[in-house]
């Protein structure tokens, strides 16, 4: 029923009402016989009747026409998608406030259009973002590059699977960038607070409210569970920031929870009611997936840097073929049948397979390297245990596993892998004559029994000579490299490497450095060189100069690499260093030039504005520096604004450092240091030292403990744990018997241990000057957690136990090194 037909029963109805009652009034009061009252209700009716048709029209008109007529057109826009319309409404509010429905319900829509009009604003936002995700993906990947149509065969035959990798690791990634993370938050109890999110309760399969997070952190380990409730008490303790951040370092970043690796990252945050209170905020990442797509792709890499060796050095590669055949068919069981003692048998077999471990790394054949790596445990464990008492059929039962088949199987899968690459055709390329290395081996080792010391240490001297090779082979791989890395940045460059007069090197002690001065070139390319636009307006030749000179004196070998490019502002080296903060003004100031262009060797300094594929990091150069002090050589830069650089490697032929570091004799030498300090200085006396096992990876503790990091050519950390006993002896000597409160006990004996520990390790460091001059050494830490015990699953430990009149002493030697590509410690020695 429409509006007006209401309004004409309204009025109708209303209007008869009356007349009817005065009709049935009239009949009662007998008016109803008068004809002129019937006529007076006739007209009376007809009346109504007309004002009841013309009425609800008049009604309509005056209260709905005109806002009726704007809301038909305001509705008219909208859906035909205008919604900067807005309807224009009448102050109609009455002293109570009692408004127009209809103008009531014109503000309901003017509000009702605002909406659509934000949802509106907000749906564009979003497919404006979508349309620039889309475009960002689609630069992406049309930044990748065409293989250079120079490259060798092998690479061409490789570049769809390069393809492959390259996208399925973006797919990952991306996958990655949009995972959901675990966030929780603790304060001085340990136990998670309220509020955490959803993707807590995936990772840790459970209901975490009010948990403790060392629980949740490690379930079944109660050793590590003490020893993250002491950390993080310390934590909240603890107002210096520095040791604050030191005891952070502590932490573990990394944890396996049901199979799943969960990487963790630790804030303290202020409370969010009391600000005066601190909370630690956890955010957990699950990144099993790039764990698994990271082995994936390693293995991968590892097969294109095997079939690139293969390729590049066919000679070195054939010869390890044909000599480690002979290791595993003739040597191995020769030795092990041998009339030598089990003890001389597993030294000398020993040697070999840490040899051809270190030769098969080299050569990228990283499955045969980890293999014998684990052989070398095996060996080295039954070394250990037995000390020296070692029966025959023990150590022919170590190679129950490890047959010389076996070992020589472990190379022939490689190979097939090869083949499928390369074809059959490749391994049938000329062959060569070769001396084996072993030969050479057993040839030293008569020399050495058969020959006066003088006269056997010059003919093991050239023995050991006929191992080197040119020093410029290590360097055959960069004229390649300079040439794309010139042709990516638009430059062209002119690169000639002269190596002098033959120097030959043992390629495994500069190996190394030769690969470090990839950052040398890559800056030279990068930095140094101008474009050709940029060297005509110089006044250049368009074609820039790279040139590599490799030249020796007595006893040095001379490596310099200069270009005729930019050269090195100084003041600009100085304005970065501030920057950067790796010195103040006044000290910038205080630099000459010459020590100023030294600190683009600083680890952390880098003139790059933002980090890409070449260059940024900071850790370049820093990289360079290291590998040459560890050769115990040094650098010369001579550099010129405009005209180019030069820079100048200095290294000994001949050097003390000859050996690798050999951690273990750090750990040693720091147990020395403090039987001795112990003895001297606290007059507690040493009964017994033994060596213990790090059981997966778990150092344990006593009742209180102290860390020192350690950076540099190694970096590590030594822990040291004792008794409270003994701690206590240590603070009383130190305190010469002076009074200290109850509440300032523990504080005391923490600064006592701590200050034994570190004059023990400086103490160390003075007898071991090779170790001195290449590392450095952090400020202790120390905690108290009795029956704790620290994880480290990616480090090699070694522990001690050292046995006193007052208890206790535990010495950890932690090693974080790992050489690339090194997941499963293939390339570790000690």
């Amino acid at each position: 029923m429409t509006l007006k037909t209401r309004l004409l029963v309204i009025s109708l109805l209303f209007g008869m009402l009356p007349i009817f009652v005065m009709v049935t009034a009239g009949n009662q009061t007998g008016l109803g016989i008068n004809r002129e009252f019937h006529s007076t209700m006739a007209i009376a009716v007809m009346i109504t009747v007309l004002v009841a048709l013309i009425s609800p029209g008049l009604i309509r008109h005056w209260f709905f026409s005109n806002q009726v007529k704007k809301i038909k057109e305001f509705c008219e826009h909208v859906k035909n998608g205008r919604y900067d319309v807005l309807l224009t409404v009448p102050n109609e509010r009455s002293s109570e406030g009692n408004e127009n429905e209809l103008v009531d319900l014109m503000r309901d829509m003017n509000w009702m259009v605002h909406r659509i009009k934000v949802n509106e604003s907000e749906l564009k936002q979003a497919v404006a973002a979508l349309e620039q995700s889309k475009s960002e993906i689609q630069s992406q990947k049309k930044a990748l590059e065409e293989v250079n149509a120079e490259q060798l065969v092998v690479q061409h035959q490789l570049q769809g699977r390069t393809r492959e990798l390259k996208e399925a690791a973006d797919k990952v990634r991306n996958l990655l960038d949009n995972a959901g993370q675990g966030f929780l938050s603790f304060g001085e109890d340990l136990k998670v607070t309220g509020e955490y999110s959803a993707e807590c309760i995936m990772i840790f399969n459970q209901e975490i409210g009010a948990a403790a997070v060392p629980e949740l952190l490690y379930p079944e380990d109660n050793g590590q569970q003490v020893f993250l409730t002491a950390l993080f008490k310390k934590i909240f303790q603890e107002e210096d920031e520095l040791l604050k951040e030191n005891y952070f370092s502590l932490l573990p970043e990394e944890l396996q929870l049901d199979g799943s690796y969960i990487q963790i990252t630790y804030k303290l945050i202020n409370h969010p009611v009391d600000p005066e209170r601190k909370e630690i905020l956890l955010i957990l990442t699950d990144i099993t997936q790039q764990r698994d797509m990271e082995k994936k792709i390693q293995e991968e890499k590892n097969v294109l840097s095997m079939v690139v060796r293969a390729v590049t050095h066919y000679r070195e590669f054939s010869k390890a073929m044909t000599e480690y055949q002979l290791f595993c068919q003739e040597e191995l069981p020769d030795i092990l049948f041998s009339q030598e003692s089990p003890v001389q048998k597993l030294s000398i077999i020993f040697r070999a397979v840490h040899t051809w471990k270190g030769t098969f790394g080299q050569l990228g054949i990283h499955r045969v390297a980890a293999g014998l790596h684990e052989l070398e445990s095996v060996l080295a464990k039954l070394r250990d245990e037995k000390q020296g008492n070692i029966e025959q059929n023990e150590l022919v039962a170590c190679f129950a596993r490890y047959q010389p088949e076996t070992l020589y199987n472990w190379l022939e899968q490689e190979l097939e892998q090869l083949k499928k690459i390369l074809g059959d055709q490749f391994f049938l390329q000329d062959e060569t004559i070769v001396v084996e290395n072993c030969k050479l081996h057993q040839l030293e080792e008569k020399v050495q029994r058969l020959l006066a010391p003088c006269q056997a240490k010059i003919f093991i001297g050239e023995l050991r000579r006929l191992r080197y090779k040119p020093f410029s082979d290590l360097l055959n791989m960069f004229p390649e490299y300079i040439a794309n890395l010139a042709l990516n940045q638009g430059k062209e460059i002119n690169f000639s490497l002269t190596p002098g007069a033959k120097i030959l090197v043992d390629p495994i002690k500069y190996h190394d450095f030769a690969k470090s001065l990839v950052h040398v070139f890559r800056n030279a390319v990068a930095h140094g060189l101008e474009t050709p636009d940029e060297r005509l307006a110089a006044g250049k030749d368009v074609l820039g100069e790279l040139v590599c000179n490799i030249a020796n004196d007595e006893t040095n070998l001379i490596v310099r690499i200069a270009d005729d490019g930019r050269g090195i502002d100084s003041a600009l080296i100085r304005r970065l260093a501030v920057a950067k903060g790796l010195c103040d003004e006044v000290a910038a100031g205080d630099l000459s030039n010459e020590e100023a262009v030294q600190l683009i060797f600083a680890d952390g300094f880098s003139s790059a504005g933002a980090a890409d594929q070449l260059s940024g990091r900071g850790v370049g150069l820093s990289a360079v520096k290291q590998e040459v002090e560890k050769l115990g050589g040094h650098i010369e830069v001579d550099t010129e604004v405009g005209r180019g650089t030069q820079f100048t490697f200095e290294l000994p032929l001949t050097f003390s450092g000859d050996q690798e570091f050999d951690v273990c004799r750090l750990g040693e030498q720091v147990l020395i240091q403090a039987k001795t300090f112990l003895k001297e200085e606290f007059g507690v006396l040493s009964q017994e030292i033994s060596k213990m096992e790090a059981s997966s990876g778990v150092v344990n503790m006593r009742n209180i403990s102290t860390f020192i990091d350690i950076k540099g050519t190694f970096a590590g950390r030594l822990m040291i744990s004792a008794d409270e006993a003994l701690v206590k002896r240590l603070a009383e000597c130190y305190l010469h018997e002076a009074a200290i409160e109850v509440t300032e006990e523990k504080i005391w004996l923490e600064s006592a241990f701590s200050e034994f520990f570190n004059t023990t390790v400086g103490n160390s460091l003075q007898q071991l000057p090779d170790w001195q001059e290449v590392i450095d050494i952090g400020t202790p830490v120390t905690i108290w957690a009795e029956g704790a015990s620290a994880r480290y699953a990616k480090a090699d430990i070694y522990s001690w136990v050292v046995t006193t009149d007052l208890g206790k002493v535990y010495l950890s030697l932690i090693s974080f090194m790992r050489k690339d590509g090194d997941e499963d410690g293939t390339c570790i020695s000690c």
